[in-house]
């Protein structure tokens, strides 16, 4: 059955907040199943993460999310791939520091084995006063 660009569009929206879910509540093994395999992570100052590193860097306690907050979010569909914009907002420890990286978001699903999972991450440092 051929869904509406309208249900892809909440199912999309369903998968990332469950991954800001389990980044905020540190749930590792819940996020690897929410992250595809072939995940290329673009953070805001421009470090490039794979699955492997970004799930390393969880695990490992390096990096861990206290906050995050997603606004001014839009959802698009592309039959199997789903598109979401947005603005992004959080709290993040970095080994003994915390940082607060405010940015623009483009959050790339796919649909494989009938669950969508993030394939790609690209954020835009936006400048605070």
């Amino acid at each position: 059955m051929v869904q509406t660009a309208a249900e892809v569009e909440r199912e999309v929206l369903r998968a990332d907040e469950a991954r800001v879910k389990a980044l905020v509540e540190n749930d590792v093994d819940a996020l690897e199943a929410l992250l595809a395999d072939d995940l290329t992570y673009v953070h805001s100052n421009g470090m490039l993460d794979t699955k492997a590193s970004y799930i390393d860097g969880l695990r490992s306690g390096r990096s861990r999310y206290l906050t995050m907050d997603m606004s001014d979010i839009a959802v698009r569909s592309m039959g199997d791939t789903g598109l979401i914009n947005a603005r992004f907002n959080a709290r993040v420890k970095v080994g003994d520091r915390e940082v607060n990286p405010i940015a623009r978001v483009l959050i790339v699903y796919a649909k494989r084995d009938s669950r969508w999972q993030m394939i790609a991450w690209e954020s835009t440092s936006i400048a605070t006063p």
